[in-house]
């Protein structure tokens, strides 16, 4: 890890946050340091590096960020659209395997890394799972990296430009959805980024889901969290795009082929019958277009929350939501790879 690596890094993702914000284009200050970041290393000797702390730091205030829109409604109001939500999920978890398995067969990759790459789960999740069925980790990254790529830049430009009935274009803000609590509530921020750091080996992406439900129950039972700034969350999206553009590389995509190009339209589909499923998901459960769209995205739930916040939609509900999701991914979709392998 190079000093001049990290700053050079850095200093090449802000003016692509700037940009972006300035374009009003949705989660500048995640796409725009991703896309300049990404193509700054094909284009040029970029050898991009970034603080491992930054990221970890990231998910904690992003956590802290979607657990702050939490109200005394939102677990109520979850409750009626959890079986109709895990139905709709579990349906696509199971068209991706299913098209997982028909690359394997028809395709040069092995079935355990066509299952692994296919599945709709969180990258870092799903390499572990790949390290531990001996599949191929290399290809599951690059698959896991296509299927996030895609969702970053369609699912919030489809919620952004797209015509949702009875739709809210405008929501309050972080700051101003919490109430004005006093400065004796900072000291549980520390306390939800320490249980998020001391439990991340034992829960999937516990450094945004534990401070978020630690922070989000905190706030319905009526404890009023003194309101940090705003441009923590925007340093926090920020740490996050140029950790996500460091991570992909435009140079591996390219080399892994038609394989790739099969994984991408797979993801590409997802993303498709995932909407269509959303319109499923709001006449069965009346919930509303965009927030349903956003649940039912494959993958990014710190995105896709975040999304949620900047574009009306309800973040407290796509997070909780989608956390569901994660944990179905992560606690049966091993047991169940090990089923298909044999």
């Amino acid at each position: 890890m190079k000093a001049s690596n990290i700053w050079k890094t850095y200093l090449i993702a802000l003016p692509g946050g700037l940009l972006f914000d300035f374009l009003n284009i949705p989660i500048p200050w995640i796409l725009g340091p991703v896309v300049f970041v990404v193509f700054a290393k094909y284009f040029t000797t970029l050898e991009s590096d970034t603080v491992p702390v930054a990221k970890n730091i990231a998910f904690v205030l992003l956590g802290v960020q979607i657990g702050l829109t939490f109200s005394a409604e939102t677990f109520r109001s979850i409750g009626p659209y959890l079986f109709p939500y895990t139905i709709l999920t579990s349906a696509m978890i199971a068209l991706s395997l299913l098209a997982g398995l028909y690359i394997a067969t028809f395709g040069t990759v092995d079935k355990t890394t066509a299952l692994v790459g296919s599945s709709p789960g969180g990258l870092s999740a799903m390499i572990a799972v790949s390290e531990s069925m001996k599949g191929n980790s290399a290809l599951v990254t690059i698959f896991h990296t296509l299927r996030l790529i895609s969702v970053l830049f369609i699912i919030p430009f489809y919620v952004t430009h797209g015509t949702f009935d009875g739709s809210s274009t405008v929501v309050a803000s972080v700051k101003g959805g919490v109430n004005q609590g006093s400065y004796y509530t900072l000291p549980l921020y520390v306390v939800a980024a320490f249980i998020g750091w001391k439990l991340r080996d034992w829960i999937p992406a516990s450094l945004v889901i534990l401070p978020m439900l630690f922070i989000g129950s905190l706030q319905t039972s009526g404890v009023p969290f003194y309101p940090l700034p705003d441009v923590l969350f925007t340093l926090a999206q920020f740490l996050l795009g140029t950790y996500l553009g460091h991570t992909v590389s435009l140079r591996e995509v390219i080399s892994a082929g038609k394989t790739c190009i099969a994984f991408f339209v797979l993801a590409v589909s997802m993303i498709g019958i995932g909407i269509g499923m959303a319109f499923v998901l709001s006449w069965w459960t009346t919930m509303d277009v965009k927030t349903a769209v956003l649940a039912l995205a494959p993958g990014g739930l710190v995105e896709m929350a975040i999304t949620a916040e900047q574009t009306g939609g309800e973040p407290a509900i796509v997070s909780s939501l989608q956390t569901i999701r994660l944990l179905m991914i992560v606690l049966l979709l091993p047991w169940l790879f090990k089923k298909l392998r044999t």
